[in-house]
């Protein structure tokens, strides 16, 4: 098991790479499945816990959203944070930039 410490993500980079994949100028291309991880990513690192309900199927986006954000739930919001900068650069490592 990893320490708090090696989990740890100073805030700038994390902030320089969740303004980077958040801005659609600088975004690369990403799979579909590479914009749900790192959603939920995000979402742990952030907001924490999924405290929402479960939408409805009849919403795909919304119920998408909620399915990524829950999968991660289980992480501490450094590890998740963590998480996010190492899919972050995987993704960027694969564009074209």
């Amino acid at each position: 098991m990893m320490s708090k410490e090696e989990n740890h993500v100073p805030s700038d980079e994390f902030e320089h790479y969740e303004k980077f994949i958040g801005d659609k100028k600088t975004r690369p291309n990403m799979s579909l499945q590479q914009k749900i991880e790192i959603y939920g990513l995000w979402c742990v690192a952030v907001r924490g816990k999924c405290t929402q309900p479960k939408p409805s199927r009849l919403r795909p986006i919304v119920y998408g959203k909620w399915l990524a954000w829950k999968k991660y739930e289980h992480l501490d919001k450094d590890k998740a944070r963590k998480m996010f900068v190492e899919h972050a650069k995987k993704i960027l490592g694969k564009s074209k930039l």
